[in-house]
């Protein structure tokens, strides 16, 4: 279970007004999907960070309240013990990578783990099957496409076999296409019983699987919805909270008009 109590943090010299997160308080039960929503800058990141330990181990501020993983306490627990506990895949796949091929990068948390190279071997078989990764094994991860990137990337958290799985915006560089498949490996955890956080600007493809949605505004959490509340939201309540619809097919199309002449002026 995740447990946020009265927690406030603000990064650098920023004050407690401003940037950050201010007096969120949020409870998250042991395998329950959670999506956090909200326009860019309205902390949904901040968030993600205080439950997998970047926030305060990596990212400095001025922090109140209390986080708890697992009954944990994170901010007094060594970063290392709360990666055996929480899977992290952030925005940009490159910024976690620490190798330069993709089995290597799979099996990273295992080796930071201290595990029998038996039991990598047989992680490594196990997420490979489960997440159907077997034509990405042994490639230069230079060579990769931004879709099978976020696959190695999903793979190396599931590798460690965390309880919770946290990502922060994982489907902003991918196409329709490659998002299908990170919806598969999302369901394929859920099938797992983890527990799983998203912070997303696209909401569409979380909305078959989500069991709440926490909307967040100016560093505080605005609302807390079940899926089903929020998914009774109309496009223009959602437009006027900031928020991509939740059916692709409510986006506003525009006839751009054909150009009168051949011409290009500078």
């Amino acid at each position: 279970m995740i447990q946020i109590d009265h927690v406030t943090f603000s990064y650098g010299e920023e004050t407690e007004h401003t940037g950050g997160v201010r007096d969120i308080e949020l409870q998250i039960k042991r395998g329950e999907f959670a999506g956090l929503c909200g326009e860019s800058g309205c902390g949904k990141t901040t968030i993600t960070r205080l439950i997998n330990g970047l926030i305060p181990h990596y990212y400095e501020g001025k922090m109140s309240g209390g986080v708890w993983v697992n009954g944990a306490e994170v901010s007094k627990q060594p970063l290392y013990d709360t990666a055996k506990i929480v899977g992290s895949v952030f925005q940009n796949p490159r910024s976690q990578f620490f190798n330069v091929d993709t089995t290597s990068e799979i099996v990273f948390g295992c080796e930071n783990m201290g595990l029998p190279v038996p039991e990598m071997t047989r992680r490594l078989e196990d997420t490979t099957k489960s997440l159907k990764l077997e034509k990405l094994l042994n490639r230069s991860l230079f060579a990769l496409s931004g879709g099978e990137k976020q696959k190695i990337a999903c793979a190396s958290a599931d590798a460690i076999h965390p309880d919770i799985f946290v990502l922060d915006e994982p489907s902003s560089n991918l196409d329709i296409a490659t998002i299908e498949d990170l919806m598969q490996v999302i369901r394929h955890w859920q099938s797992e019983q983890k527990t799983i956080l998203v912070a997303e600007h696209r909401l569409y493809y979380l909305k078959e699987l989500i069991d709440r949605v926490v909307y967040l505004k100016d560093g505080r959490i605005e609302k807390d919805y079940s899926a089903l509340d929020a998914l009774k939201l109309s496009v223009t309540q959602q437009a006027e909270m900031g928020l991509r619809p939740f059916d692709l097919c409510a986006f506003p199309v525009t006839a751009h008009p054909v150009a009168s002449s051949g011409s290009i002026e500078c």
